[in-house]
């Protein structure tokens, strides 16, 4: 653990670094298979391709396969439809940075126990905004994701 002096006062943080090391040599001793993950170089594709299940979770709630929005209570049963004949079982995860932690873990569980075996985190770049894919990043993305104000 380190500590730093600065002008917001003290700060610590501590270096987990040794600790994932400690707990990948205990798995592997238990006999436990430990798949790492590769760090991927690709950006994800503008479009999303049929066979790609992207599932986005806004700030607000929202949950959408796709561009198609889903009710939470669904979607374990959407997911077993969407991948019941496919031998590959990847879902793409895209989740908002402001949206709740509890709740992207619960639907992360929710995942999991839909059968589904890989998942991939997508992660934004350094001043990139978070958007539901399919739908056009603005000046605002949360925007976009709001529903139109009724007509007269």
């Amino acid at each position: 653990m380190s500590m730093q002096l600065g002008k917001r006062g003290v700060q610590a943080d501590m270096n987990v670094t040794p600790l994932i090391d400690i707990l990948l040599v205990l798995l592997m001793m238990m006999d436990h298979r430990v798949d790492v993950p590769k760090k991927a170089e690709l950006d994800m594709p503008p479009d999303v391709t049929s066979e790609q299940v992207v599932l986005t979770y806004t700030k607000d709630r929202s949950i959408y396969l796709n561009q198609n929005r889903v009710e939470t209570s669904l979607l374990a049963k959407k997911l077993e439809e969407i991948f019941k004949n496919r031998r590959d079982k990847t879902v793409f995860l895209n989740f908002d940075p402001e949206s709740n932690y509890g709740e992207t873990v619960r639907i992360v569980d929710t995942v999991r126990n839909a059968g589904l075996e890989k998942l991939a985190i997508i992660t934004l770049k350094e001043g990139e905004k978070f958007q539901v894919p399919g739908q056009s990043a603005g000046p605002d993305a949360s925007s976009a994701l709001e529903p139109a104000p009724p007509g007269p």
